[in-house]
């Protein structure tokens, strides 16, 4: 699993952009992961679209999951699956999908997080950690609560919810080093540039942690 910079996509940041032309600057950027998260798009038009993804990652090295449908995720080798409590139960995705693919799951609580440790899942997605504009509804959850879940999950741990990149040190010395983010990246016109912002916070507060002898 390639976590450390992982970048979401919404419906709503590609109402005037192509869509493979802007992952590619993140891709470009830095980004090791991107989730497909569409809502607004016919199961035929996400699998088209998923192809040229899935060929555009390997290309760089990147890791592709999809977000809820594990038959696009099957239909195109995506790398992994991820779920919410809402969508088919962890342990029914893992029938299907096997060892073919790893599958993520979305946590809002501590109490999500240590049930999650019994789940046939390989990762936690956890937040929101900061306040968001991306969702509507969802749950604060907080840098203490995400202190406490890196603490507790023996899984690992991928942070969400407001995380641009002056907030990427924070979450790093909370303890998690996988950092998910949708505005992070898409929210600015020059998607390359805010990726490389992004990388290089990560990167600078990692080596300074290391330093420090807290990584």
């Amino acid at each position: 699993m390639k976590l450390n910079i992982y970048l979401i996509t919404d419906d709503k940041f590609f109402k005037d952009r192509d869509l493979l032309e802007t992952i590619e600057q993140a891709l470009a950027g830095g980004v090791t992961a991107v989730q497909y998260r569409f809502k607004e798009k016919s199961t035929k038009e996400m699998y088209e679209e998923l192809l040229k993804l899935r060929e555009l990652t390997r290309r760089y090295g990147a890791d592709l999951v999809v977000n809820d449908r594990v038959d696009l995720a099957l239909a195109v080798g995506a790398d992994g699956v991820h779920i919410g409590k809402e969508d088919l139960p962890p342990e029914a995705v893992r029938k299907i999908v096997g060892d073919k693919m790893y599958i993520g799951y979305s946590c809002s609580s501590l109490e999500d997080v240590k049930r999650a440790q019994e789940l046939p899942v390989d990762y936690i997605g956890f937040g929101s950690v900061f306040h968001t504009t991306t969702k509507k509804n969802y749950t604060y959850a907080g840098l203490d609560a995400l202190r406490e879940a890196v603490r507790i999950s023996k899984k690992p741990i991928v942070c969400i919810g407001g995380i641009m990149p002056y907030r990427v040190p924070e979450v790093l010395k909370a303890g998690c080093r996988n950092v998910a983010t949708v505005s992070g990246i898409l929210g600015f016109s020059d998607v390359r540039k805010a990726t490389e912002e992004f990388v290089r916070a990560y990167k600078e507060t990692l080596r300074m942690l290391m330093l420090m002898g807290k990584a």
